[in-house]
């Protein structure tokens, strides 16, 4: 799956640009990294953010025409990076990937509580300018596709379990931001999602452990703050 409309665009931007121009727009992602962090989504204008980035606003309305197509390519960029970290951060077994997904976006979040907010709110909104269905098919994918060739699940599923993993990531980020996730409580949620997801899928010794991971998962919630 191939990024659609602005996000495609932004994509085939990227492979013809000079080294100046990337470090500009490298500049430019991490001036708003620190700005959306600070300041969230709605306290963030592209004039602050020209200024911060020392670039001309005319300059990063060219490179970016709203102020959502730049915070979606950041969303993109952190979900990217993100993505790539969750396999150096897996314990070993066949269902270590998965759970370390769900662990790495979960500790991500809270780490930067207030870029994941701002992130959030184009994510919801514009989920085609992120692209984030690409991402995941990318990315957790592949490793589907590994389960898929060892017969541990059907490969027509793949892209189903990776469009279902998007949804319910964003779901669980979106009710986190909006205060109806505490803290505490969003790890065990990210597993429990994670092993809700997979557990119609597999069979034999694997279903029975993500089944076991699920009330575990449902075991610590009961015992924490649910809700802030």
């Amino acid at each position: 799956m191939e990024p659609v409309g602005e996000a495609a665009d932004e994509t085939a931007a990227q492979r013809a640009l000079t080294p100046r121009q990337r470090e500009r727009r490298a500049r430019i992602l991490s001036t708003t990294y620190s700005l959306l962090a600070e300041h969230g989504y709605d306290g963030v204008s592209m004039k602050m953010i020209a200024k911060s980035a020392k670039v001309a606003e005319r300059t990063l309305f060219n490179i970016y025409s709203s102020k959502d197509l730049l915070i979606a390519t950041s969303a993109r960029e952190r979900s990217d990076g993100i993505m790539l970290s969750i396999a150096d951060n897996a314990d070993g077994g066949e269902l270590g990937y998965f759970y370390s997904l769900a662990d790495t976006l979960a500790y991500e979040t809270l780490a930067a509580p207030a870029l994941a907010r701002g992130l959030a709110t184009v994510l919801v909104r514009y989920p085609d300018l992120v692209g984030l269905g690409e991402i995941y098919e990318r990315h957790v994918g592949e490793v589907l596709k590994e389960f898929a060739e060892r017969g541990r699940i059907g490969p027509e599923v793949v892209s189903i379990i990776c469009n279902l993993f998007a949804m319910r990531i964003v779901s669980l980020i979106t009710l986190w931001s909006g205060g109806m996730i505490g803290d505490d409580a969003l790890n065990p949620q990210m597993r429990l999602a994670v092993c809700q997801v997979l557990a119609p899928h597999l069979d034999g010794d694997l279903q029975a452990e993500v089944l076991a991971e699920a009330r575990a998962a449902v075991a610590r919630i009961r015992t924490l703050k649910t809700y802030p």
